[in-house]
Parts: C-alpha cells; sequence; structure tokens
C-alpha cells in the first residue's frame, strides 16, 4: 500500500510544481528545502491527500518532519489508512 501511495503522492508533486519533470525528485528528496514545498503548496498537498486518499489529517500531522520528503508523507498516510481499515474491521 505504501509504494502506491508514494507512486501517487510523486506523480501529484511532479504534475503540479514540476511542469511533469520529475528528474531530480526521488522518494527522499527534500522537499523544503529543494523548494518545492512552501507554505501555500504544503496546503494544496493536504487537500490533494484528503481527496485522493480519503484521510483527515490533524493539525499535529502537518508539520516540517512529517511532509519532508514523499517518503514520510507515504508512511504518514499509510498508517491512517490502516487505522482507518482496523477501525472498520
Amino acid at each position: 500500500m505504501e509504494a502506491r501511495v508514494k507512486a501517487d503522492i510523486r506523480q501529484y508533486i511532479v504534475h503540479t510544481w514540476l511542469s511533469g519533470d520529475g528528474r531530480g525528485l526521488d522518494d527522499e528528496t527534500d522537499l523544503q528545502q529543494s523548494g518545492i514545498l512552501d507554505s501555500f503548496s504544503t496546503l494544496a498537498l493536504v487537500s490533494f491527500l484528503d481527496d485522493a486518499f480519503a484521510v483527515q489529517l490533524e493539525p499535529a500531522d502537518i508539520n516540517a518532519e512529517s511532509f519532508r520528503t514523499v517518503s514520510r508523507l507515504a508512511r504518514l498516510v499509510a498508517g491512517k489508512l490502516e487505522r482507518k481499515g482496523s477501525a472498520g474491521a
């Protein structure tokens, strides 16, 4: 599941902010240091995660460490999906 989440997040970032050119972006690229994420793009990414994965991020989830890399974002989302799935079981 986490691999699919990573791929979807990476694709969203590439198409939304990198004009379709994903060269230089991998799962461990620092999204803030590279200039991809700022306060406005972070809000857009939160909205994407909510829409694409139907997960509700808490204010405490939205922080510099969770949003540092695609890998960290995917772990956050996958964890929310797992908890959501086990709550519905």
